[in-house]
């Protein structure tokens, strides 16, 4: 195994009895984490709508489910659309049980951009197209006793001198988490939050095209801050969001889950080790 390889025992998805027939939305749902989410769901025997831009990405991923219906959409845009979001969900699937907020990850900030500019669209992009689409669901979560999982980010916990805006909107949705859990309790609705690490998804495939290097050699430099010796895989994330929507975690709410390789125990002191 390789500093960033993953071992074949790790990163398989939790199969949960009670999770067949479910009804989930994934936003984010073409790619990356909330991909390996979609598809982690529907191996569970759910009904998954996936939520993105891009149709023809979303088509093939839908292609790859049993149960896969792809609703093309911007979340960026307004109550409007996440209330159409939620009805083409609900007329799909038959109702809706699950969402869960899978958004974009880091990028680097841009040099001279406006910071106050940045933070007020990441917030936009984090937490209030997230609030915005548990409002529109609410009637359906409550009535189902669903489920929220919002995917967050380590960045909440720590300083990211690249680019503050990911942090500070980041921390700001965590918090989110909290008081939607507290307000959607008493309503049999649970409100948790994974927060991931360094994840091989395109984004590290992009960044290695613009740097003209092999993405295997930006694994490899991360690899060194996380304890575990190595980046995750998707699947690793999905893995806890699957377990945090199922029965399985029937006592579980207001939870922010770190998912990362044991960065949290010591990142900043590990920096001196490449």
């Amino acid at each position: 195994m390789t500093a960033v390889g993953v071992p074949n025992i790790l990163g398989s998805i939790p199969v949960i009895s009670d999770l067949a027939g479910r009804r989930v939305l994934v936003t984010g749902g073409s790619a990356g984490i909330g991909k390996a989410t979609a598809l982690a769901f529907d191996k569970n025997g759910c009904k998954v709508a996936i939520v993105g831009r891009r149709k023809e990405r979303l088509d093939a991923v839908a292609g790859l489910m049993g149960h896969g219906f792809p609703v093309v959409a911007d979340l960026s845009a307004g109550d409007a659309e996440m209330h159409r979001v939620i009805k083409e969900t609900v007329k799909a699937l038959g109702g809706l049980d699950i969402i869960v907020n899978s958004g974009v990850a880091s990028t680097e900030a841009t040099v001279g951009e406006d910071q106050g500019q940045a933070i007020l669209a990441a917030v936009q992009l984090h937490v209030t197209s997230c609030l915005a689409l548990v409002r529109a669901s609410e009637e359906q979560l409550i009535q189902n006793k669903g489920a929220v999982v919002n995917i967050s980010s380590i960045g909440s916990q720590m300083p990211r001198g690249g680019n503050p805006a990911y942090s500070v909107a980041k921390a700001a949705q965590d918090a989110l988490t909290k008081n939607l859990a507290f307000e959607l309790a008493p309503k049999g609705v649970r409100v948790n939050a994974v927060l991931p690490a360094a994840t091989r998804t395109e984004v590290f495939e992009t960044r290695a095209q613009q740097q003209g290097i092999p993405v295997e050699a930006i694994l490899e430099k991360l690899a060194p801050f996380y304890p575990l010796g190595r980046v995750a895989d998707p699947e690793e994330i999905a893995a806890p969001v699957v377990f945090l929507a199922s029965n399985a975690a029937s006592f579980i709410t207001g939870v922010t889950l770190p998912v990362d390789g044991g960065g949290l125990l010591g990142f900043w002191s590990n920096r001196g080790s490449w």
